[in-house]
């Protein structure tokens, strides 16, 4: 069961050559009801249409546990 729940919240995302694995926000989380963000506030926009603020939820470290280079660069080396 637990293996399962891992599999639901791993996340893989490519970026810049790389390949970043890290876990996604809980999907059973009371605050945020699995989306990772809640709403914290808001202010007006152009004074008539309201955008709210988000803030990041505590079952959720966006910062990636894994980075997997897809290819390596190559390195100048001196010619003497």
């Amino acid at each position: 069961m637990h293996l399962i729940r891992l599999l639901r919240r791993l996340r893989l995302d490519t970026y810049r050559r790389s390949i970043h694995i890290g876990l996604g926000p809980h999907p059973e989380c009371p605050t945020c009801a699995g989306h990772g963000g809640i709403e914290v506030g808001g202010e007006y926009v152009l004074d008539y249409h309201w955008a709210p603020e988000h803030d990041i939820c505590h079952c959720w470290d966006p910062t990636p546990i894994i980075r997997i280079p897809l290819w390596f660069r190559r390195s100048e080396r001196v010619p003497f």
